[in-house]
């Protein structure tokens, strides 16, 4: 799913500001996160497409907030983009791509490579452990079946990364 998309889905379920957006996809939504130079510039094309509308709520000793909230139109094209097709899986992941050019690396330096990533995908489980508790408790279907699927995503990797240095360490002896 575009930025877009993505926005207008979070408006759904009211008006949010570009820092409440940023909160929701920093902490609930793991497979895709945005940061705040990605949300109001999108904000700001949504608007000017008629999509959402910009309120302002006056503050008195800090800045106005600005709160968006979806239009009908907005509504129909998230809708539209919603029952879309599926998008073929992207497969660019920056350990594959640096795979492709082990083979400048000395052995022991690409066995290192392994492990660094294979240890990074263990910090990550280990992160998603920390909070499974909280999404089981909190999160609706959806989120669970996100979480679920992301664990087994990263799971797997760790699982085939892992037989693939073996498989080379082997091979080097």
């Amino acid at each position: 799913m575009e930025t877009d998309q993505v926005i207008l889905g979070l408006l759904m379920s009211g008006p949010k500001s570009g820092y409440k957006i940023k909160n929701i996809t920093g902490k609930l939504m793991m497979s895709f996160n945005l940061s705040l130079n990605q949300i109001y510039p999108a904000l700001r094309k949504l608007e000017a497409g008629g999509l959402v509308k910009k309120d302002v709520v006056y503050q008195t000793g800090k800045p106005n907030m600005h709160v968006y909230s979806l239009t009908e139109r907005g509504s129909d094209s998230f809708y539209k983009s919603l029952k879309s097709p599926p998008v073929p899986i992207d497969y660019q992941l920056d350990f594959l791509t640096r795979a492709f050019f082990f083979r400048f690396l000395p052995r022991e330096e690409m066995f290192a490579q392994f492990d660094l990533e294979i240890s990074s995908l263990d910090e990550q489980l280990e992160d998603l452990e920390q909070i499974r508790l909280d999404v089981e408790g909190r999160s609706d279907d959806d989120g669970q079946f996100i979480y679920s699927t992301i664990v087994s995503m990263i799971q797997m990797l760790k699982e085939r990364y892992t037989e693939e240095l073996k498989k080379r360490k082997k091979r080097a002896l």
